[in-house]
């Protein structure tokens, strides 16, 4: 550890600094979760699995790391991935969208309900199909999208969080926002940019 470099841990007593990281990020981990894998219940075991591989190495956390959101952000990648790895069997027998089940993609940004009816209601209908087209979309590609548009992360930032090259997220990005673009395109009604 360079001089002049403390660790949350050396910062404030581990406990305390787990409950802060807990209280403040719980709700970013479930909604991200909750977008790469599309079910509340697996979102919800991730962020549990997240936050226990979290309070393990929160002591040894350094900001050379890169910022504490992007370190959780790989965290919850890593732990979705090995979250679909684990349950194949279970992929074969997905369960139906329930009607209680609420728009994940949503869920991260900003629902303000500043806006008139009408335009809310072409949003929802425009936010479903794009979750549908998402859901078609292989994990690595979705993550991308995500992490991408959904929460303002740059490319160099989603090639640490997902330990490859800028190269292949570039790659990646540009694979998904074609086939999301054409898809769209077919869709009769959707104004789509090219």
């Amino acid at each position: 550890m360079r001089e002049g470099t403390l660790t949350l841990a050396q910062a404030a007593a581990p406990d305390e600094t787990f409950d802060m990281v807990f209280s403040v990020h719980h709700d970013y981990v479930y909604h991200l979760a909750r977008a790469l894998l599309g079910h509340p219940q697996d979102a919800e075991d991730v962020t549990q699995e997240v936050f226990l591989r979290v309070y393990k190495a929160l002591p040894s956390y350094t900001a050379e790391r890169g910022t504490l959101r992007t370190w959780l952000t790989r965290i919850v990648v890593n732990s979705c991935q090995t979250h679909r790895r684990r349950s194949v069997l279970r992929r074969l027998w997905q369960r139906p969208p329930t009607a209680g089940d609420q728009d994940a993609v949503q869920d991260l940004a900003d629902s303000s309900a500043w806006g008139a009816p009408e335009s809310q209601a072409l949003q929802a209908e425009l936010r479903q199909t794009v979750k549908t087209l998402l859901a078609r979309l292989g994990l690595e590609h979705r993550t991308v999208l995500v992490l991408h548009y959904y929460l303002d992360f740059s490319c160099p930032e989603i090639a640490r969080i997902l330990d490859c090259s800028e190269g292949t997220v570039y790659s990646r990005l540009h694979y998904a926002r074609r086939r999301v673009q054409s898809q769209l395109a077919s869709q009769p009604g959707t104004p789509v940019e090219r």
